[in-house]
């Protein structure tokens, strides 16, 4: 996935912010198109086809899921680069914090997420997005007055969403984005955020390809990076799990606050040029937008339930959870990778605040329902006439009791 990875750093008794792709950028391909988050010509457009095999969603089950619930009614912030709409992509309003261009789209990135969340081959397709634009590009020219990715730009951009709340009535806040320095401005602004009962959701942080390492973190495998942010209270992190036994180090950080793991390789989205594109890339970016998607389905399917309570759902049937809804928590995928269709149909009781009391394995699809239950009719069958006859005497018997002592004394 392609996210962009901010590090912070004092230069000059001034914050400075250097911005790097989260994520290599493939170059353009023959068939099929990658997901590209610079432009790509219009003669490079691929057909539209939903006959193509969707790897990720296949091992998340997004499709079994889908036919119990697709995101309708549920609306989800998608807090990026910008969202191309159209036909296929039901975006509900648009806002841009200062300084950001409303209007162009220089890079792809937002389109891209919000087309996995809730594009025609996303994971919610009747879901709707809330497009809040933080940034222009990440190669932005701030000379022309371009505005690049910073905390104070995500901080601002999750302050658009609470001032819109009375009106939007967000029920998901997808963050693909991430700093590198904590930033007091930041964590408070994540915090009145959870604070709306809203299930937000950011990236847990990848390398950076060229050098295998995180830009802004240098480390082992036993250690913790400091993504932000994921790493907050509160904020479901991420993480992006390669297919088969690769090492998930070789594109994803050591990250002890992520939460759950999705797979990103064969994903397909729509970029900003309307190109049906096809994810090359293990990255958070994307495994975000996704876990976003599922939470869309968990919403409509449970719409009492408080965000806690869904989070504890999805963590609690991943593909690394036991029958106990346990799991052991790794810095790769937390709790494991998430499973739509269990999230959507395993017997689970979650308290309020996300505590799980009990959880059962998915049912098989040919299990043998029980009997239902045989309606008892009370009064024309030989066996209600003996039980009526049974009750009438034991009346009886009971009414001569009473009045015995009554007979006796007249």
């Amino acid at each position: 996935m392609a996210r962009s990875l901010v590090r912070t750093s004092l230069a000059g008794g001034l914050l400075a912010a250097s911005v790097v792709p989260l994520g290599a950028v493939p170059a353009a391909a023959d068939h099929p198109a990658p997901c590209l988050t610079s432009e790509v010509p219009d003669s490079e457009r691929l057909a539209d086809t939903h006959t193509r095999d969707n790897a990720a969603f296949d091992r998340m089950h997004v499709e079994r899921a889908q036919e119990l619930a697709t995101g309708r009614g549920v609306k989800v912030a998608v807090i990026d680069s910008g969202v191309v709409g159209g036909e296929d992509l039901a975006v509900a309003g648009r806002t841009a914090i200062p300084g950001v261009a409303p209007a162009t789209y220089q890079s792809g990135h937002g389109t891209i997420v919000a087309h996995l969340i809730a594009g025609p081959r996303g994971v919610a397709p009747d879901a709707e997005v809330f497009d809040v634009k933080v940034y222009d590009a990440d190669d932005a020219d701030t000379t022309q007055g371009e505005r690049p990715l910073t905390s104070a730009g995500i901080v601002a951009g999750i302050e658009a969403v609470i001032d819109a709340q009375p009106q939007q009535r967000v029920d998901i806040v997808n963050i693909s984005l991430a700093v590198t320095t904590p930033d007091p401005a930041l964590e408070a602004a994540v915090a009145r955020l959870v604070a709306l009962d809203v299930v937000v959701v950011a990236a847990a942080g990848n390398v950076d390809p060229a050098t295998g390492s995180d830009p802004g973190f240098e480390g082992t495998p036993d250690s913790d990076a400091d993504v932000f942010p994921a790493d907050h209270p509160g904020v479901l992190a991420v993480s992006a799990t390669p297919p088969g036994d690769e090492n998930p180090g070789t594109y994803v950080v050591p990250n002890r606050d992520t939460d759950v793991a999705a797979p990103t390789l064969g994903a397909i989205s729509a970029n900003a040029t309307g190109q049906v594109c096809v994810v090359e890339e293990v990255a958070t970016s994307w495994a975000a937008a996704e876990v976003s998607g599922i939470m869309a389905l968990l919403r409509q399917r449970f719409p009492r339930d408080t965000p806690a309570q869904l989070v504890a759902r999805l963590e609690a049937t991943t593909e690394g959870a036991g029958v106990s809804g346990d799991a052991v928590d790794d810095p790769w995928s937390g709790a494991g990778v998430v499973q739509a269709r269990d999230a959507l149909t395993r017997e689970v009781e979650v308290r309020r605040k996300g505590k799980v009391e009990t959880t059962l394995p998915e049912v098989r699809a040919d299990a043998q329902a029980p009997p239902a239950p045989q309606r008892v009719d009370l009064f024309s069958t030989p066996r209600a006439i003996l039980l009526w006859s049974g009750l009438g005497a034991g009346a009886l018997l009971a009414l001569a009791v009473m009045l015995r002592p009554l007979l006796r004394r007249t």
